[in-house]
């Protein structure tokens, strides 16, 4: 269900109509090569040069879906045939890719295309377009994982533009920062909030038998299973899994947050911790009912095509920060065979107690800064910390990360106490999915 389908381009090639057209051909088809085995889902239209090429190009631009056009210039072009094309899609992703000097026979050759990238980035710019700018030839690594990169951005643009995001209850324990104006995030961000009561999870859970989830508990059987575990806490905990996972399928949710506290984890007596747990490898999910965070862990997901958890900010010193959710992490995130334990404090259930795996994460957290969004973004490397609970409480999951940059500067700009999380340094999509839904980055 986290399987995510490569990002789609539509190719537009500028070109002038009195350089050699086999050459120019040539260009054109070593860049459309370079971006298909680059992994990319390529549309590539015909090649503008004159203005009578202007009309089928648009007609196809409307026709075609795609998540960023690219255009291509491989030689001068005249800026107003450019304009002419791509004007009514000044609003969607536009990469202007320039090629440079080629060689021959140890000789550099040019068509033009960089002096006329000069003048088509400033105009895009003057034109208020939603662009990024990239120049080099087909065969440059650096070039590609740059193309690469502003297209993962451009996909998961469009992929929150259609998202749904499912909110069983509201916010939990009165956390101002867990709700979000569904209006604002609809209109700028995309994804749309679909709103159940956590009610329709314990009908759900009420209707799945034990039968239903035996094939789930084989699983268990390479857990480290604490004090009190028992074959009857594993079963509740898979039916809920079961439970939330179905109403997601019925509903269409591309990801769920659900209020725990206190109506699950103690008047209902089952606490969604280990469930969510369960669900983290197949779909974005977390807990407490804070949006705001689950349209980080949204975007992390859409942007690395990953699994994605979140952690509870407890403590900041001069080299790291510690994060742990109270027993909410994927499994696939344990350092080792899960930890499973009971909750002896605070609410009712089962928990996952498994500390992190080492590794790359970037951080993320959605925030609202004067009615407009705002986006913080660190990175850092995971490392395992010293056992780590609150009082009374078994171990949660939890992560010790040593952030690149200055750990005060971080808590400076903190929005709220949850974060998201995911394995890979995607702050460079993140810088550009900013640029494209005008959303202020704070980037430490």
């Amino acid at each position: 269900m986290l399987e995510l389908a490569p990002p789609s381009v539509i190719v537009v090639p500028f070109a002038y109509p009195d350089y050699p057209a086999a050459d120019v051909q040539r260009q054109i088809e070593a860049s459309l090569h370079a971006l298909q085995t680059s992994g990319l889902r390529v549309t590539a239209a015909p090649t503008v040069m004159t203005p009578p090429d202007v009309a089928p190009v648009l007609h196809m631009l409307r026709a075609t879906s795609y998540d960023a056009i690219i255009a291509l210039v491989v030689s001068w072009v005249e800026a107003p045939l450019f304009v002419a094309t791509l004007r009514p899609f000044f609003s969607e992703p536009i990469l202007l890719w320039s090629h440079t000097v080629f060689f021959e026979d140890e000789i550099g050759l040019t068509l033009g295309a960089l002096p006329a990238a000069g003048v088509l980035r400033e105009t895009l710019e003057e034109m208020g377009a939603r662009f990024a700018f990239v120049y080099g030839m087909p065969g440059e690594l650096t070039l590609l994982e740059r193309i690469c990169k502003f297209t993962r951005a451009a996909s998961a643009r469009r992929k929150l533009s259609e998202a749904r995001i499912g909110l069983l209850g509201y916010a939990s324990m009165g956390m101002y920062t867990g709700t979000i104006d569904h209006t604002q995030l609809r209109c700028q961000l995309g994804p749309e909030i679909d709103h159940l009561d956590q009610y329709e999870v314990v009908v759900r859970y009420e209707k799945t038998g034990d039968d239903e989830v035996e094939e789930w508990l084989k699983q268990t059987e390479s857990w480290q299973l604490g004090a009190g575990v028992s074959l009857t806490d594993l079963r509740k905990a898979f039916r809920m899994a079961l439970a939330i996972d179905r109403i997601a399928e019925k509903h269409g949710w591309d990801a769920l947050t659900i209020k725990c506290q206190y109506e699950l984890s103690r008047t209902f007596g089952l606490a969604p911790c280990l469930p969510l747990s369960i669900l983290g490898d197949r779909r974005v999910v977390s807990c407490e009912g804070d949006l705001p965070l689950v349209v980080s862990q949204l975007i992390l997901h859409y942007l690395t095509g990953e699994p994605t958890s979140y952690g509870d900010l407890h403590d900041a010193t001069e080299t790291y920060i510690l994060l742990g959710a109270c027993g909410f992490a994927p499994l696939s995130y344990a350092a080792a065979a899960p930890a499973i334990n009971k909750h002896t404090a605070l609410y009712e259930g089962l928990l996952n107690s498994s500390p992190y795996k080492p590794g790359r994460v970037t951080l993320l957290r959605l925030g609202a800064r004067r009615g407009h969004f705002k986006l913080h973004v660190a990175a850092g490397d995971a490392e395992l910390p010293p056992p780590f609970r609150e009082m009374g409480c078994p171990t949660y999951p939890f992560v010790k990360i040593a952030l690149d940059g200055d750990v005060d500067d971080f808590m400076q700009h903190v929005p709220s106490q949850h974060y998201a999380i995911a394995y890979g340094d995607v702050r460079e999509e993140i810088k550009v999915l900013c640029r494209l839904l005008d959303i202020e980055i704070i980037n430490d």
